[in-house]
């Protein structure tokens, strides 16, 4: 009988990771709005108002600094500016830790 036990452990552990990967699946669709953050300025209401294009922005900040990579407004990860034929990307230097990400949430 012990055999027939182990058997059945390992269906019930292959069904809970097929479970987890049918779980996964099922939110791959969901949509998440990915930023990056390049710095942030507080400005007052009547500079807002005279802001026109190819206006500079004094962001007070590196230009090499690391970056914040959001998902959905959450801080997930940090990176670095890069540029690439003319266009430019972030590459991720740091993913934030899960506990970390939870705790921002509250």
């Amino acid at each position: 009988m012990p055999e027939v036990e182990q058997a059945t452990e390992k269906q019930a552990d292959a069904a809970s990771k097929d479970g987890q990967k049918v779980n996964l699946e099922a939110i791959m669709h969901v949509p998440l709005d990915i930023s990056v953050e390049l710095g942030r300025v507080q400005l007052p209401l009547h500079m807002v108002s005279r802001l026109h294009r190819g206006m500079v922005l004094d962001l007070k900040k590196e230009a090499n600094a690391e970056v914040d990579i959001l998902a959905n407004g959450r801080v997930f990860a940090r990176g670095e500016v890069v540029s690439a034929d003319g266009k430019l990307g972030v590459r991720v230097v740091e993913v934030v830790p899960q506990g970390d990400r939870i705790q921002s949430l509250s």
